[in-house]
């Protein structure tokens, strides 16, 4: 045979062997290099904090009836160590396929994560899907970053028999009910105590997520955390009113907080020593409380008999949009797995509404999906903590745990160090500052 074309045979049984390898390789193997769905087995390996492995389960049945081949490995983690447990595993390459991130952790997660592909996912429909602060803490850049299969929002739990006993008929409605209801309700004690208090408000470590509250004042009283652009945080700059006078929304905020535990003041009602605030509503002693949808089975657990109902959070005067504060954790998947579409298709499932609906036949917690929401809104459990979903709003963080940190010494540096309003919110803005981009 003619030695072209003995090379030319030899060449075209090479071309046809790469090519076979490619198909072997990109659709017998799955395309698992850019995580593509497969038929090959294949596991998801999940980190999570307050979800059980229990409540995992309906959504890893639904998940595997189209996906028979996908093993999913839950894990779960207290969520006192969690972060550090993440990010020690992210560091050395050990980490999950998937995890949950708090929702205002983005910032300091996104260049550990990979954003859900576009067609499979899409803005449009994540908007149309969950309410609004869940588009607002979880899409950067015009990208999904995470997704939520549950949301609480603080709410306003309240003593029946105590505002019975106070001539109180409707729970309060605006910050100027509160200051006024928590005044007829107080009974002081000797010396600092407080033989009942109207609200837990005013304090730091007494107080069950005081930084929470704080947050909340601020965005109802239109504090705006940070700059358009995310460079610099604006939270103690004034806002121009229709008269043309400046208002200093956080200075307001932060002033009616730390009220309620000033002693000079009329509706001083809370200070250092009194009970912490689940403790002390379980026990009688409280007629207000904020508190999320979980503190009903920490109440259940101290007192089950507690007459008290639960309530919108009270509102500032003459401000006619309702704004809530929403706590939440969102499923996410980790820049390292190998199988990024199967992972993301996964928390595609277990967000749906069917599925979720069915979940929530089990589990009964507020939704983050609009149309479930308005199925909810009804129900005397959790339609409070369900409609406050509607209108709740995040506090944005560079960085979660060194800015609570900073707010809540902004309290202390008012009530137990003696500091100017002003003078305490300067200096939270300025180390905000210096936490970086």
């Amino acid at each position: 045979m003619d030695k072209t074309k003995i090379y030319w045979a030899a060449g075209a049984l090479g071309a046809i062997l790469i090519i076979v390898f490619l198909v072997w390789f990109f659709f017998l193997r799955g395309g698992s290099s850019s995580g593509g769905n497969t038929n090959q087995p294949l596991t998801l390996n999940i980190w999570g904090t307050f979800e059980t492995s229990e409540g995992m389960r309906p959504f890893v049945e639904e998940f595997n009836k189209k996906n028979p081949n996908v093993q999913i490995e839950y894990s779960q983690h207290n969520v006192d160590t969690y972060e550090n447990e993440l990010i020690n595993a992210l560091a050395v390459g050990e980490g999950p396929d998937i995890f949950v991130i708090h929702n205002d952790w983005l910032p300091k997660y996104q260049n550990k994560l990979l954003p859900a592909p576009e067609n499979l996912i899409s803005l449009r429909d994540y908007k149309n899907a969950f309410v609004d602060t869940v588009y607002s803490d979880f899409v950067l850049e015009n990208k999904i970053w995470a997704a939520p299969i549950s949301m609480d929002s603080l709410a306003l739990y309240y003593n029946k028999d105590i505002l019975g006993s106070a001539s109180i008929a409707i729970p309060a409605r605006t910050w100027k009910e509160l200051k006024s209801q928590s005044e007829s309700i107080t009974n002081r004690g000797a010396g600092s105590f407080f033989n009942r208090s109207g609200v837990a408000l005013g304090t730091n470590g007494n107080i069950n997520r005081a930084v929470d509250i704080l947050y909340l004042l601020m965005l109802q009283d239109r504090v705006q955390p940070y700059s358009s652009d995310f460079s610099q945080p604006t939270f103690d700059q004034a806002i121009t009113q229709k008269d043309g006078s400046n208002f200093f929304p956080a200075s307001d905020a932060l002033n009616f907080y730390t009220s309620f535990s000033n002693p000079t003041a009329d509706n001083y009602t809370w200070n250092s020593r009194s009970n912490y605030s689940i403790d002390a509503f379980a026990n009688g002693e409280l007629g207000y409380m904020y508190g999320y949808y979980y503190a009903k089975d920490l109440i259940a657990q101290k007192a089950p008999n507690l007459n008290y109902d639960i309530a919108p959070v009270p509102q500032p005067d003459n401000i006619q949009t309702l704004v809530n504060f929403a706590n939440y954790w969102g499923f996410a998947v980790s820049k390292q797995t190998k199988n990024p579409n199967t992972a993301w298709n996964f928390i595609k499932t277990m967000t749906s509404k069917d599925v979720l609906k069915k979940y929530y036949e089990v589990h009964k917690l507020p939704s983050p999906r609009k149309d479930i929401i308005n199925e909810q809104i009804g129900d005397p459990e959790i339609g409070v903590f369900a409609s406050a979903n509607l209108t709740a709003k995040s506090f944005y963080k560079k960085d979660q745990a060194k800015a609570d940190n900073i707010f809540l010494n902004m309290i202390d540096d008012v009530i137990l160090r003696g500091r100017s309003i002003e003078n305490a919110i300067a200096t939270a803005a300025q180390k905000i500052s210096g936490l970086g981009q």
